[in-house]
């Protein structure tokens, strides 16, 4: 029991130490790198990926951010609305989300590409309307999902993104490609 202890101890200390070392170097980085902040507005489109033939179409997609960035590193959260309809079908949906977003490449003072990947929930309030069957429903939903994409910022104004959200808990839909472009008002 007293090696379990003395081992349980030593680990702890160890984890002491790590997280003392991240939070001394962590004024570093930041120090070393201007934190920027942005809100955007954007606009785009998004189309739902389904493994059965049904009748979804792409939906336009209006929607806001606000971000900050560090260097090569950026944190975002957004919440787009848009609407889509299936043959009986209309939907109003709502989707927050939470990004990081990383930039490996070579950047110029012109183009900064970056990759992307983020957490989201799609918020779905459905009416289902077929009146040949006097059928008249409301439905609501919420799942989430994890998003993988790629963007880039054209002079720190122009913003353009492709992603791509895997929706492992929606009954309809198992992913959606969302097509966004903004612009950023830096502060």
């Amino acid at each position: 029991m007293k090696m379990k202890q003395k081992l349980e101890s030593i680990i702890n200390k160890g984890k002491m130490l790590a997280l003392a070392g991240i939070v001394s170097l962590t004024p570093l980085t930041l120090n070393s790198q201007p934190l920027k902040h942005y809100v955007e507005p954007r606009v785009g489109t998004i189309a739902p990926v389904t493994e059965k033939e049904q009748a979804y179409d792409s939906s336009f997609l209006i929607g806001g951010a606000y971000g900050l960035s560090i260097g090569k590193f950026g944190l975002e959260v957004s919440l787009d609305y848009f609407n889509s309809s299936a043959e009986y079908i209309k939907t109003k949906s709502i989707l927050p989300r939470f990004n990081i977003s990383y930039s490996p490449f070579k950047q110029t003072a012109k183009v900064k590409p970056y990759l992307m990947a983020g957490v989201n929930f799609l918020s779905e309030s459905s009416t289902i309307d077929i009146p040949e069957f006097n059928v008249h429903d409301k439905v609501s939903n919420t799942t989430s999902g994890l998003e993988f994409g790629v963007g880039a910022t054209i002079r720190d104004k122009l913003h353009g993104r492709i992603s791509y959200t895997v929706m492992p808990g929606s009954e309809n839909v198992k992913g959606m490609i969302t097509l966004t472009c903004g612009y950023r008002f830096g502060f």
